[in-house]
């Protein structure tokens, strides 16, 4: 959005890009575009971007995930949002793969120790801190 030594942020081309970006169905600005609407608080309209968008990357998996196993901006469907974790976690070493790895060790901890196990080593592999701070 040309900053750099001498140059001022342009705010609203950096969204005109993420909005252009997001309207190609590029993962990058669906992912850019989603978390500006989550953070605005708009969880519906992220969820239905992640939902609606056929090109998906790790990091998209990952926030589409978090959206259907916590219920924002859709029915909550855990089964559903773990299936998403693990579709980003086979796109290793992709962003977004690590974090998923790590939510499904979450999921997992409290009653299948095993399983959760080998995410928390996968997540660890893939270099997410936490998990790392916890092998």
């Amino acid at each position: 959005t040309g900053t750099g030594v001498g140059k001022k942020k342009n705010v609203a081309l950096g969204l005109k890009c993420i909005n252009y970006a997001a309207s190609a169905g590029s993962p990058s600005g669906v992912n850019k575009k989603a978390v500006l609407l989550e953070s605005s608080g708009d969880w519906f309209g992220a969820a239905r971007l992640y939902d609606e968008t056929t090109r998906k990357n790790a990091l998209l998996l990952f926030n589409w995930g978090y959206c259907l196993v916590n219920g924002n901006g859709v029915e909550q469907n855990i089964d559903a949002g773990e299936s998403m974790w693990k579709q980003a976690v086979d796109m290793a070493p992709d962003e977004g793969s690590e974090e998923a790895a790590y939510f499904l060790y979450e999921q997992y901890v409290r009653e299948v120790k095993q399983e959760a196990r080998r995410w928390l080593k996968i997540s660890a592999e893939l270099g997410y801190q936490e998990a790392v701070e916890l092998i």
